[in-house]
């Protein structure tokens, strides 16, 4: 947790520096059509690929595909996860003044965006014990807000919500007498994770980014990224 805390301190700091209309965009002028690769670290390294494009109104769309090789103590097993997502963004003073009573008017600027995210994500795992391989599919939602500046430095906080697919040995009730190898399962546990990251746009159409995000199932992850913009 001491390192999201970090992490999270970094996002505000970084974006309170910026240039002031560097790339020629508006502020809050934060891109949803993107092509993205990341390097994923936990206990092995893996990678991922991210596809985001706009819909109409505020929709916007995301698929992404991540691989990673997990040790766990003397076993191996390889996990493949792909995610489909709908979004979808919203300046918040747009949406104040959209809520707001009898049509009057707040004046509150759009100082940073809230979005969701509602999809599925599957994971696939495939062992290298007794030729273990199971697929697994769970109900993925993300809700966060994201803030800063589009000419330089941007930030975003969320939270995930879903279910975390893990290999387990198989327990062996009281009583009962069970075989001498070992049987590995794919346990499901919910899980709540929260995220920080920050985007810095080098220039109109490429971006580096830096996320971590805290888990209670898994090891919290450190993704560095490069990121296309359209």
């Amino acid at each position: 947790m001491k390192y999201f805390n970090f992490i999270l301190v970094l996002t505000f700091s970084v974006c309170s520096i910026s240039e002031e209309g560097r790339l020629g965009r508006e502020a809050n002028d934060y891109k949803y059509t993107s092509i993205g690769i990341d390097i994923v670290q936990t206990d092995q390294t893996g990678i991922g690929a991210k596809l985001s494009f706009v819909l109409p109104g505020p929709l916007y769309a995301i698929l992404e595909r991540r691989a990673e090789g997990v040790d766990k103590d003397t076993e191996s097993y390889d996990r493949i996860i792909n995610g489909a997502r709908i979004g979808a963004q919203i300046g918040i003073g747009d949406l104040l003044s959209n809520v707001s009573a009898k049509g009057v008017n707040l004046g509150i600027k759009n100082v940073f965006d809230v979005y969701g995210e509602l999809g599925v994500k599957s994971v696939a795992i495939d062992g290298n014990t007794n030729s273990f391989s199971e697929d697994d599919a769970q109900a993925h939602l993300i809700a966060g807000i994201r803030f800063g500046d589009s000419n330089n430095w941007e930030g975003k906080i969320f939270i995930d919500y879903s279910k975390e697919s893990e290999v387990i040995i198989k327990p062996c009730p009281d009583g009962d007498i069970c075989p001498a190898v070992v049987e590995y399962v794919l346990d499901e546990e919910t899980d709540q994770k929260f995220g920080a990251g920050i985007l810095y746009n080098i220039n109109k159409r490429s971006a580096v980014t830096l996320e971590l995000i805290s888990s209670k199932v898994l090891d919290s992850s450190l993704k560095i990224g490069y990121q296309i913009n359209f």
